[in-house]
């Protein structure tokens, strides 16, 4: 994967999760309807969904979510990263996942004095998901050990 371009994005609000349904979904949220269409539409949509990977890395408060994938069309590695806080909904998202989950869109905004979360219908079927803990080695997967030092230069 090295031989590839890598693009590096970190301008994501955050994850929801979605437990209660056939599949446990998760969902990428942003701010702004052109980033989520640009997300979809430039990145996400050409990516095969049996090469879509998911990593988390739990610490004690926070954990490391890392997504990528490689684009044989656009001859791109693409990597979505994020230090979180370790929420009630992600320890329920854990105990629920059962093998594979949905990867789906949305974007988080006020309205008067509501928050809302509106669900976009783009979906991909995400079957390489690794729940990991902060100290584990991760020297052989090159896109996770990379992605794994920016967010420790970040934080």
């Amino acid at each position: 994967m090295t031989d590839s371009k890598i693009d590096w994005f970190e301008d994501f609000l955050g994850l929801g999760y979605h437990v209660y349904d056939v599949r446990p979904t998760i969902y990428l949220i942003f701010d702004g309807r052109r980033k989520l269409a640009d997300t979809w539409n430039k990145i996400i949509k050409y990516w095969p969904d049996d090469e879509i990977k998911i990593r988390f890395f739990e610490g004690t408060d926070n954990y490391e979510f890392i997504l990528y994938c490689k684009s044989r069309i656009l001859q791109t590695t693409n990597v979505f990263l994020k230090s979180l806080k370790i929420s009630d909904n992600y320890k329920q998202f854990l105990d629920e996942y059962n093998g594979s989950m949905s990867l789906q869109l949305a974007i988080y905004f006020t309205k008067e004095k509501k928050y809302e979360l509106e669900i976009f219908k783009f979906k991909k079927k995400v079957s390489d998901v690794q729940f990991l803990k902060k100290d584990d080695d991760t020297n052989d997967d090159f896109i996770v050990s990379q992605a794994r030092k920016k967010l420790e230069n970040k934080g």
